[in-house]
């Protein structure tokens, strides 16, 4: 007999307990950069194989329904495709009856009916495809031009923003050309940055909940003077002097 289990003296850890966020440290003052969770660890799902004995059976059931040993599947295959006779198959397709001609044709006559019901779930489907096929992601940070002149190290800098933010742009009132040189002369690489014509208001407005770059929490991190874009992109405000702290970048006295 089978030895009673108090389950109430289990001791089990739920899935659902709350961790933390990556980049708490920064965006709210909590936790430290040490124990940020580990970004790429995602389980997935493991794929299951069915078992070769149960294809097998399937196989051999499906071979028993479909298969040449039943005369009538085999005398529908042999047979013409079944089609409703046309009146006037014999004039040229395409052409207007009223013209002479034989109509819409066949092809026309195969498409679905005008008066067809639509899908009832064709318009949800669409609705609930977002640009990552999913849930929005949980960090977008922005680097003000004037601020990343600022940075002691902007290489080291933005690559230590890239372990706790999920994109990472930079912005300012300058020509593209000019941001492209500055990513080349200290060998970084950002997600997005602001383009001629455009001021970085208008380029970070335009991350709205349609773009890949949109995600729950979006700052611009910038000098005391450019608190405006953020303002204008409805964007969080952290001033350069403030993220270096919590970050331990190192800053320059004037830019370069």
């Amino acid at each position: 007999m089978t030895d009673e289990i108090d389950l109430d003296e289990l001791d089990v850890k739920s899935d659902d307990e709350d961790g933390p966020n990556r980049g708490d440290w920064f965006w709210r003052g909590e936790g430290d950069p040490s124990e940020e969770p580990d970004a790429g660890a995602v389980e997935t799902p493991s794929t299951v194989t069915p078992d070769a004995g149960e294809s097998a059976v399937d196989g051999a059931g499906a071979t028993d329904v479909d298969g040449p040993d039943d005369p009538d599947a085999a005398d529908a295959s042999a047979g013409p495709v079944p089609h409703v006779p046309r009146e006037n198959k014999d004039k040229p397709a395409g052409i207007p009856v009223e013209s002479g001609g034989a109509g819409g044709g066949a092809a026309a006559d195969a498409g679905t009916p005008a008066d067809a019901p639509e899908h009832p779930d064709a318009a949800d489907e669409q609705a609930a495809s977002g640009p990552h096929g999913g849930g929005i992601d949980d960090m977008t940070m922005a680097l003000t031009y004037a601020a990343a002149q600022r940075l002691a190290d902007p290489q080291l800098a933005i690559r230590d923003a890239k372990t706790w933010t999920d994109w990472l742009g930079i912005v300012g009132d300058v020509e593209t050309f000019v941001i492209s040189k500055f990513q080349r002369d200290h060998g970084v690489d950002v997600d997005f940055f602001s383009g001629s014509g455009q001021s970085p208001g208008e380029r970070l407005a335009d991350i709205d909940e349609h773009s890949m770059f949109f995600a729950e929490r979006m700052v611009v991190v910038g000098l005391p003077e450019e608190a405006s874009i953020a303002e204008q992109a409805d964007w969080e405000f952290v001033p350069l002097s403030t993220a270096a702290q919590k970050a331990d970048w190192g800053l320059t006295e004037d830019p370069e």
